[in-house]
């Protein structure tokens, strides 16, 4: 959020670098910013996707590039655009950031300009995992199409984001765990192999999973999982995502394997 002054001298700048500068070079120009504010990933996705009426935008999803530029006299539209109740109370499940953005927005003025800029790379170096990321009803209604949309494009470290960042609980295994769990699933319950290739369940199939889960669950090889399953898998009828690591690092799921023994 930047003053309305010093946004309409940089604002050939920022046109500019939007287009063909660094994410180092687009932070430099707004660090005179009144105020930064962290989305997470579904939040930023589903404004972006809604916001398609406002601003300059530039993207390219091989660079990893997501910008969206609004300038002060584009700004009290696209503050009522954002304070719509109907519009909030949909959000709800997914607005931690935005929440923060939406209350400090000024309304009915042109005080400020937005910039928009993705966010760095560090995370990406974070070694992948495998995970059972499980998703509250109503915030998997608002992420199933950009979840899908990365699934098709097997974008897998920006679809284990996404999930993770608006996960309600998750379960993580260690390498051998994962591969057992594949084994067991094979041997004891087919079914639960081929959901678990098809990445995303939904809400409505969640018993017939979570019954699926529990006959692969023998706490003396799936501690974590017997857990989540005991402790907190009645909590709601949840969206599961299996993520699974060595697609993040080589592009190949894990093939069902002869059952390993655990020490």
């Amino acid at each position: 959020m930047i003053p309305s002054e010093v946004f309409r001298e940089l604002e050939a700048q920022l046109l500019e670098q939007a287009r063909d500068g660094t994410r180092e070079q687009m932070s430099y120009l707004v660090s005179e910013s009144d105020l930064t504010v962290e989305l997470l990933s579904g939040e930023w996705r589903v404004l972006f996707d809604e916001g398609q009426a406002f601003g300059f935008r530039v993207v390219d999803e091989e660079r990893m590039v997501a910008r969206w530029i609004i300038s002060p006299d584009e700004l009290e539209e696209f503050v009522e655009f954002l304070r719509d109740e109907g519009r909030r109370r949909r959000w709800g499940p997914i607005a931690f950031g935005l929440a923060e953005l939406v209350d400090a927005l000024p309304q009915g003025s042109d005080l400020v300009g937005l910039v928009f800029v993705e966010e760095g790379d560090d995370w990406q170096w974070v070694a992948p995992t495998h995970e059972l990321l499980a998703l509250r009803e109503d915030v998997f209604a608002l992420l199933d199409k950009p979840l899908r949309k990365l699934l098709a494009a097997q974008r897998w470290p920006l679809f284990a984001r996404l999930a993770a960042d608006h996960a309600e609980g998750a379960v993580e295994f260690e390498e051998r765990r994962w591969v057992t769990l594949l084994g067991h699933a094979q041997v004891k319950v087919p079914e639960l192999l081929a959901l678990i290739d098809q990445r995303i369940t939904v809400p409505d199939d969640y018993t017939h999973v979570r019954e699926a889960l529990a006959l692969v669950a023998d706490p003396a090889y799936q501690p974590s999982l017997d857990a989540w399953l005991r402790v907190h898998a009645e909590a709601h009828r949840y969206a599961l995502v299996f993520r699974d690591a060595r697609l993040e690092r080589d592009g190949k799921p894990s093939a069902p394997p002869p059952l390993p023994e655990l020490p």
